[in-house]
């Protein structure tokens, strides 16, 4: 788990100083093949009561958590016994999820050139990446999902 930013850069201003750029916080699922899940929500500060919420969310309270020494994480050893703090190292400690947090990056750098919705674009790559592994089932969850709910009108699809 771990927390960065999305936007451009703000003169004199970098990382927590610059209130140009967005806060996202990302957790990532590892198995034996890397990374399996992806989970990203936008936030408006990396505080323990937005962590909190977001790993409430996301994690099961059993899960083993590695994390940076960020304090706002020091609040979660409380309801998730098995999170591990460790220094970041610039990344160094953390490869996969600076990994993913690259892609996140350059995926909106490809194709959304500016980002009205961050949420709404996160929520899509990560339902993208989630399923990626799984094509074989993608035909049959379709049919289940048009099946099971019913249908909505263009006025409901349109972000506003």
């Amino acid at each position: 788990m771990d927390e960065f930013y999305i936007g451009g850069p703000e003169e004199g201003k970098t990382g927590r100083g610059n209130s140009k750029k967005s806060q996202v916080v990302l957790a990532i699922e590892i198995d034996k093949f890397g990374i399996h899940k992806s989970d990203a929500q936008c936030i408006s500060a990396a505080d323990t009561v937005e962590l909190q919420a977001f790993a409430d969310q996301y994690i099961d309270p059993s899960a083993h958590i590695r994390t940076d020494g960020w304090k706002g994480y020091a609040a979660l050893k409380q309801p998730y016994g098995n999170i591990k703090q460790e220094l970041s190292k610039k990344g160094s400690n953390f490869p996969l999820i600076h990994h993913q947090i690259m892609m996140i990056k350059a995926w909106l750098r490809g194709i959304h050139h500016h980002c009205n919705h961050l949420q709404a674009y996160l929520d899509e790559f990560n339902y993208r990446f989630n399923r990626v592994k799984h094509m074989d089932t993608i035909f049959h969850n379709l049919i289940v999902r048009m099946i099971e709910h019913p249908p909505t009108i263009y006025q409901k699809l349109k972000v506003t």
